[in-house]
């Protein structure tokens, strides 16, 4: 019983060493960029039919941002706002970056530094799409959202430093193929390594099918009808 009260300081020791190295090894896989180039090995190239919308096009590229030109302009800084228009686009909603900019103006859909909400460009369509992650990149989530037909929005960082938004929209082999708003949109499709950059973060949208309007709008109808007979 003595001995074994005098090795409680070490068992002690140990299992606090070994909680720290798994807080670390936790903190360090899930915060850590990720090479463009990487996750499951696709034999098959996939491309999605996602459209090309370009930040610089003479239809929108001087519109602020949220309408306050401090922001800059879609030409300039509406990477974000492109990219998801180019998403919600694939998935059938009319729309273009700067439809969607002005939608954004008209719900606060931009913080103080300009930067999108994105769980509010979502209600441009909100029986059409939406929005189900904005974190840490993945390969796993990036790999399966493609093999379900789902494109995903990166961010990466340009040489200059300045932080960008792609959409991987296909992948050969394990290069990821991105539809570009910026620069590189006259590309098409091109392999994201090209950047130069590690992907940085992570969102993406998705779908909602035919059958959950119709039992959402089921739903509400039949409680219409609740409050309409009390």
């Amino acid at each position: 019983m003595g001995a074994l009260k005098r090795s409680w300081p070490f068992i002690i020791f140990i299992l606090v060493v070994l909680v720290a190295a798994l807080a670390v090894h936790i903190d360090w896989t899930w915060k850590r960029k990720i090479s463009p180039r990487g996750g499951r090995y696709f034999f098959h190239r996939v491309e999605l039919a996602v459209p090309s919308f370009r930040q610089s096009d003479e239809k929108w590229r001087d519109d602020p941002l949220g309408g306050i030109e401090a922001n800059g302009t879609l030409g300039g800084e509406g990477c974000a706002v492109a990219a998801a228009a180019m998403v919600f686009k694939f998935y059938g909603v009319e729309t273009d970056p700067q439809q969607l900019n002005w939608f954004l103006t008209s719900v606060d859909g931009y913080t103080e530094q300009g930067w999108i909400y994105w769980d509010r460009a979502a209600w441009f369509a909100p029986d059409r799409i939406r929005h189900v992650y904005e974190d840490l990149a993945s390969y796993q989530l990036i790999d399966s959202n493609l093999a379900r037909g789902n494109p995903v929005i990166v961010r990466v960082r340009l040489p200059s430093g300045i932080t960008h938004f792609v959409v991987i929209a296909g992948k050969d082999g394990f290069d990821y193929l991105v539809r570009d708003p910026g620069g590189g949109s006259a590309k098409g499709f091109y392999p994201l390594r090209e950047l130069g950059s590690d992907i940085e973060g992570l969102r993406f949208y998705e779908r909602i099918a035919n059958t959950e309007r119709v039992a959402a709008d089921a739903a509400a109808a039949t409680e219409r009808g609740e409050h309409g007979n009390r």
